[in-house]
């Protein structure tokens, strides 16, 4: 296909105001199809939005666990039978949903896998599974891309994300950052993350119960409950701060001393690319593609243990925690979301 005309892109799946990964992936690739020239169209939730122009239709999806999931694909493959033949790129981002109703809609687009959207359903894979045969397959990582190999045998094209340059430029200072949320100068461990099992949040607070510093979790979900009350028996101080706009979220980062990740499960890992925009230190499980990410320029834990002895020496040891500050930003800005909307058009 000629890239040179202006085409019609539908995006399906999770999107804007949401801030987690899958959504950023959508809100951003939107936003370099717009400035290429192209018409951008996103199919989404209820309660997502447009942030840089593109139209949104939003579906009817309760926020039901299942039910919201379940809603989304037979509405977004209703939809698309209806009205997707008229796009010339059809990009389904989130293979158990978005890939699910782009299989049952007959079409032929791109699924791009994340993460947990790996794990499914033998009827869901075998309809994502013909989808798949029709069109083209993105990963957002190595690991990811394996695992789509054994599972459903087929090839990906890997496709990471990317972090915002301007959102890392001009932050402000972080005595001045810490004073608007309420911070003292004593040593601050960030974590960012859905309240949800998967996320590891639960392990975050356990390691907060055994070092002596003050730990702050950006980020909202139903563990939230549950993760207070731990946090308040085991004596940890912790700061639970909801869910915070990357504005807010980056110069917090660039305020912390250390960015702690701890999921039982990451398929990329879009929140260490951004900490190490940020120039934090980084200290994050050995799971998933965080290796991939991370490199060799933050500190990789494969335990409970092994992240309270990392955090400790972390903050006993101020020339090794400087030696990890801004190690990997310039490697990390070099990518951009321009980068990747070229990538997706390189395979069309």
């Amino acid at each position: 296909m000629s890239l040179k005309f202006r085409m019609r892109v539908l995006i399906v799946g999770a999107h804007y105001p949401e801030r987690g990964g899958v959504q950023l992936y959508s809100t951003y690739l939107s936003r370099e199809f717009i400035k290429m020239g192209h018409e951008v169209e996103v199919l989404s939730y209820s309660g997502s939005s447009s942030c840089f122009g593109e139209v949104v239709h939003q579906l009817r999806t309760p926020k039901v666990k299942l039910i919201r999931g379940t809603s989304f694909i037979i509405n977004a493959s209703m939809w698309m039978k209806r009205k997707g033949r008229k796009f010339d790129l059809i990009i389904a981002n989130y293979a158990k949903t978005a890939g699910a109703a782009l299989g049952i809609s007959s079409l032929k687009g791109i699924i791009v896998f994340h993460g947990t959207d790996i794990f499914m359903g033998r009827i869901l894979k075998s309809i994502v599974r013909k989808s798949l045969s029709r069109g083209k397959t993105v990963s957002v990582s190595r690991y990811i891309a394996e695992r789509v190999r054994s599972i459903f045998g087929v090839e990906s094209t890997v496709i990471p994300g990317a972090v915002d340059r301007d959102e890392f430029l001009n932050i402000p200072e972080r005595d001045v950052v810490r004073s608007e949320f309420g911070f003292s100068d004593e040593f601050l461990v960030l974590s960012a993350a859905s309240l949800v099992p998967v996320k590891g949040v639960d392990l975050v607070v356990e390691v907060a119960s055994k070092v002596d510093a003050q730990f702050a979790i950006a980020g909202d979900g139903p563990l939230r409950k549950f993760l207070e009350k731990k946090a308040r028996k085991s004596g940890a101080k912790v700061r639970f701060l909801g869910n915070l706009d990357h504005k807010k979220l980056i110069p917090l980062m660039s305020a912390s001393d250390v960015f702690f990740h701890m999921p039982r499960f990451e398929g990329y890992g879009l929140v260490i690319a951004e900490a190490l925009a940020a120039g934090v230190p980084v200290v994050a499980a050995n799971v998933g593609a965080i290796p991939e990410v991370l490199r060799r320029d933050g500190i990789l834990v494969g335990s409970v243990e092994e992240a309270v002895q990392a955090i400790r020496e972390l903050k006993e040891n101020r020339e090794k925690l400087n030696s990890f500050r801004g190690i990997a930003r310039d490697r990390v800005l070099s990518r951009s979301w321009r980068d990747v909307a070229e990538e997706f058009l390189r395979i069309v």
